[in-house]
């Protein structure tokens, strides 16, 4: 069955994190993220933004660290149908089929694993909540811009999200990270070739650009200066500041302005390079050495092929 125009899947709605210290990583979202704490239970942690979402981070104490799910949202019910379908197909290992979603917050949803053994879901119907919404000057983030995963086999990856999901190749650097999206934004997910299977980083949206600088100053203040950043990409035009979460050693990102991209007028994408002109427009960043990218591609994660707890 062909996948409809308008993707069903319209974005990234949460991720759920496995952390080895839950009190520090508590501390370093509410207090220096500026994500709301909704609610806490047996040991996890929800936390909301400027959107209505529910949350878009849920955090449990964990003897490891990992990347336990990761949700994206879809349009209806019929639309989580349709690509389940293609996912069984795919001859991908099931996690649960659609059904009655049961995590905070409820919902219809479906889980499976990725061609890497990450546990993915896809969610509709999900509870809102009320919200306050993101004032003009404040640096908390909107929402999550997009998730990029490590993997072995970038061409793979990149294979299995075209062919069973259904996403779309918006560009490349060189021949290792791929920007993909199902929508006009640029992209929503990426995957970037390493040695392992692993969380590259996830990326938050702040209100645009004044709101970035004034999060990045509002983190340096707070003791904590960037790990790659402040700068502009190339690739999606957006702006970046990268952070490493101190539980998990995760790296997280905040972000501005990435590109949209007309459909109707067509896209061709492009094979960026790795100058320093191509990797930060502004100038302004770090130089990208050894250590950023150690930072980004961590040891393969422990809770692949790992069905969620929920």
């Amino acid at each position: 069955m062909s996948i409809p125009t308008p993707h069903p899947i319209t974005s990234v709605r949460s991720v759920a994190i496995a952390v080895e210290d839950l009190p520090v990583a508590r501390a370093f979202y509410r207090d220096l993220w500026q994500l709301d704490l909704v609610t806490e239970e047996q040991g996890r942690s929800y936390f909301g933004s400027g959107c209505p979402s529910n949350y878009i981070v849920k955090l449990r104490q964990n003897d490891v660290a990992g990347i336990e799910l990761t949700t994206f949202d879809v349009q209806d019910r019929a639309g989580v149908d349709l690509l389940f379908e293609r996912v069984v197909r795919s001859g991908t290992k099931i996690i649960r089929e659609p059904g009655e979603r049961p995590e905070f917050g409820g919902g219809y949803s479906c889980a499976f694993f990725d061609c890497d053994g990450r546990a993915i879901e896809l969610a509709t119907e999900v509870e809102q909540r009320a919200h306050r919404p993101v004032e003009r000057g404040e640096s908390r983030p909107k929402y999550i811009s997009h998730v990029v995963f490590n993997t072995n086999d970038v061409n793979r990856a990149v294979s299995w999200y075209g062919e069973v999901l259904g996403f779309k190749i918006s560009d490349w650097l060189q021949n290792f990270f791929c920007f993909m999206r199902t929508g006009g934004w640029h992209h929503i997910v990426a995957f970037a070739q390493s040695r392992h299977t692993s969380l590259n980083h996830v990326s938050f949206e702040l209100n645009g650009v004044d709101e970035f600088m004034r999060g990045t100053g509002r983190l340096k203040r707070a003791g904590l200066e960037p790990l790659w950043g402040p700068g502009r990409h190339g690739a999606g035009d957006n702006t970046y500041s990268y952070y490493q979460e101190p539980s998990s050693g995760f790296v997280m990102e905040i972000t501005t302005e990435l590109i949209q991209i007309d459909e109707e007028h067509g896209w061709t994408p492009k094979v960026w390079g790795t100058t320093p002109e191509e990797q930060d427009q502004w100038g302004t960043a770090n130089a990208f050495d050894e250590l950023v990218l150690a930072k980004l591609t961590p040891a393969s994660d422990p809770v692949l092929w790992t069905p969620p707890r929920v």
